[in-house]
């Protein structure tokens, strides 16, 4: 809890009521997530008090509290980290595994687990998929300014070529039909999945 994550560096329950007081209207502070960075700075010399707080509200904003030295209060700022949308293009052939392959080309977890699911209408990736097949696929993602990638975003194209067969897929997001579609227009979504599953 907020409590005991504080009370390990034995800080005031008043200074940590104090924080909770400025966090409160931001952030549901009973509703932590595990592995949360919060950074502070306490002064050891003055009652241990807490002289600057930053709190992450999610990936790309933070807030952070100030302590005051004239008036002893807290002032409060709104951190907003500016993203840069990039495309990444990725192709592989299928030695093992699709995952294992595209994990070894530092293609994100949840993007695989995308394109298995938009092709999971049209083929059995437990009986469809042979050795040395070949995939390709062009994904969104979102970087702060030194790089580092925040979040991910749409599959706009991908390909998936069995036993010398393309099967392309691409992204349209035109309000009211927002999802991916073959080469004749047609969407993947369908009633049953080939793999229902989720392997």
């Amino acid at each position: 809890t907020f409590d005991k994550i504080l009370n390990i560096y034995s800080i005031p329950n008043k200074e940590i009521l104090e924080i909770k007081k400025n966090l409160n209207s931001a952030y549901n502070l009973n509703n932590l997530k595990t592995s949360l960075d919060i950074k502070f700075t306490i002064d050891q010399s003055n009652n241990k008090k807490i002289t600057s707080f930053l709190f992450p509200i999610s990936r790309t904003e933070k807030i952070q509290l100030t302590r005051n030295l004239d008036t002893n209060l807290f002032e409060k700022k709104t951190i907003i980290t500016n993203l840069n949308k990039k495309i990444i293009f990725k192709e592989g052939k299928i030695i093992q595994s699709l995952y294992r392959t595209a994990v070894d080309l530092n293609v994100q977890p949840n993007i695989i687990i995308e394109f298995a699911r938009i092709y999971g209408f049209q083929v059995d990736f437990q009986r469809d998929i042979r050795k040395n097949d070949n995939f390709q696929i062009m994904y969104e993602v979102f970087e702060d300014d030194n790089g580092k990638v925040f979040e991910t975003g749409n599959i706009i194209f991908a390909d998936l070529k069995l036993s010398g067969t393309n099967n392309s897929l691409y992204y349209f997001d035109k309000k009211g039909s927002k999802g991916h579609y073959d080469e004749n227009g047609k969407s993947v979504e369908k009633a049953l999945m080939k793999t229902p599953i989720n392997g």
